[in-house]
Parts: structure tokens; sequence; C-alpha cells
């Protein structure tokens, strides 16, 4: 697989990754300017010429994306001989592009008119969807980065644990629109034990909650675990009950709460990404070394 192929694939999984690419090569070197690869946790795409300079580039990337590294875009300069006892002689500086990091999970059961609605309004926006259905044709029909199969044990038995933490990562905003209120009933039931999700919503009127809210307290539910649900689903107040009307509702709130959401931990975001560029400032290059050693670089 080449890097351009990788690149399409993880941007429409929604896998984070880093683009390492050649930006500058002064001297002899492996490459040329330009190449590039694709490092994720799990793989490496295509090559900036092999050997300990590129081993050194994979572990630079993947220390990004455990957060050990700036986040941000940013160039490393390695002379080959002193950095990575290659004996081409030559220098080569790579640019780092972190991609897709930091993306909030959205995790749909229902692939239903609604469901489709939410997801195509989300396509293309910096968010991971998973969407879930039993019904095997409507899951066909809709577009997400992650589609599931509900099995038939959850449509009868609700949600185990292990289905749990296997479908809905922690921090995930979460919706139920299924096109079946016994299985609505055992998706909150089980998900609103979720005190690590960022958001349950249920969609369906304020009768329909409080019908459910009442039987999911004889079932034992505590206060704490109620308040977990919101329902109905979106900022309200709209007349229009087309599915495209309520999505856009939805969508808006949850780009909002996202956005809110996103405010405290920019500024750890930001304390971190300074400690990590501290930590890496003893082999981050000068621009005046960069315009002496790779001469054309800055014009």
């Amino acid at each position: 697989m080449i890097w351009q192929t990788a690149l399409a694939k993880v941007q429409a999984d929604g896998t984070p990754h880093v683009l390492v690419s050649i930006l500058a090569v002064s001297g002899s070197a492996p490459r040329v300017g330009g190449s590039k690869m694709v490092v994720t946790q799990d793989d490496v795409v295509d090559t900036i010429g092999g050997g300990q300079l590129e081993l050194l580039a994979i572990q630079h990337a993947r220390e990004i994306l455990d957060g050990e590294q700036p986040s941000e875009q940013h160039i490393e300069h390695y002379p080959l001989a002193a950095t990575a006892l290659q004996c081409c002689g030559g220098a080569v500086t790579l640019l780092y592009e972190p991609l897709g990091l930091s993306q909030p999970d959205v995790v749909i059961f229902g692939a239903g008119h609604v469901g489709q609605a939410v997801l195509r309004l989300l396509e293309g926006l910096p968010v991971r969807t998973t969407v879930l259905d039993a019904r095997p044709a409507w899951l066909e029909a809709v577009r997400a980065q992650r589609k599931l199969l509900l099995p038939e044990a959850v449509t009868v038995d609700g949600l185990t644990e292990q289905d749990l933490m296997q479908w809905v990562t922690a921090n995930a905003w979460v919706f139920v629109l299924t096109h079946d209120h016994l299985l609505d009933y055992r998706l909150i039931a089980a998900l609103m034990q979720r005190a690590d999700l960022c958001f349950l919503g249920l969609i369906g009127s304020t009768t329909k909650w409080q019908n459910f809210s009442l039987r999911l307290q004889r079932d034992g539910a505590s206060a704490t675990e109620l308040a977990r649900v919101q329902c109905p689903i979106g900022d309200g107040g709209t007349r229009f009950k087309e599915p495209a009307a309520i999505a856009i509702d939805v969508v808006a709130k949850l780009l909002r709460d996202i956005s809110k959401a996103d405010l405290p931990s920019l500024t750890s975001t930001a304390s971190s990404d300074s400690s990590a560029k501290e930590a890496a400032n003893g082999k981050r290059i000068s621009k005046r070394q960069l315009r002496e050693q790779v001469p054309g670089l800055f014009r």
C-alpha cells in the first residue's frame, strides 16, 4: 500500500495518525525530498528510506500519538551520521503532521431515518462515528466510519458489560435512536450506568421519558443514573418533526456541547504540549541552523 491510499483510509476510519514527510535533503540520503510515510499506533505505510532514520521517525511519530511530544505540525532535523548512525553522510529534515488526534467519538444506536440524517450531517466533521443496528439492510445504507450489527441477544437480553466496553468507548457522545422502544429501554438501562460518557441522549418525547424513568426507577435506577440521560434530545423548541430537522437540532447542540467540553482541556493540552516542547528542546534545531545546514529550505 502506498502512503496516499493509507492516508485516505485512516482519515476515512478516523484513526489518529502522523504523516511524516522528507522536507529537505542535504548531501547523500536514502530517499529524495517529498517522500512520505503514514504512521499509526499499529502500522507504518510506505517508507522514507528505512534504516535507523526511519526507526527514529516512527518512534517520534508514536510519541506524538501518545502525547509525549507536541501535537502540532513541526519539523525535526537529522544529520544522518550523528543522529541515525548512517554512513550516507547527508542530512534530512522531516516534517511531522499529526492528524486525527483527539477526535470525539459519536456512537449512534439506530440506523433509521433520524440516525441516517444525523450521520449525514456529521460526515466530513472532525468526529469518529459508530452506528449500531440489528437490521442489516438499514445498517448497509448508512454512512459511518464504523458500522456494527447488533446481535440478536442484545435485542432480547440487553447489553452486557463486555458489549458496552467493546462498542462504547470512554468519553463517547452516545445517542439511542432505535426503531424499537423495548430496545431503547434495554440500551438506556445499561448505558446510564456508565459514568464515563460525555453525553447520553434518547430520542423521544417528554411523555416517553416520564414512562421510561418511572420504570427505570422501579428496576433500581438511581437518581444520578437517571440524570445522565437527556430526553428529548436536541435543544427542542422547534415545531418540525422531519428527520432532517431533528438531526439539525441534535447536531447543532452536539457541536456546541463538544466545543464547551473542549474548553477546560485546552489549558491542560497547552500545558502538556509546553512540557513536551521543553523536553524536545534539546534536539530541536533553530531556523538559523537549518538555513545553514539545508541551503534553500527558507527562501
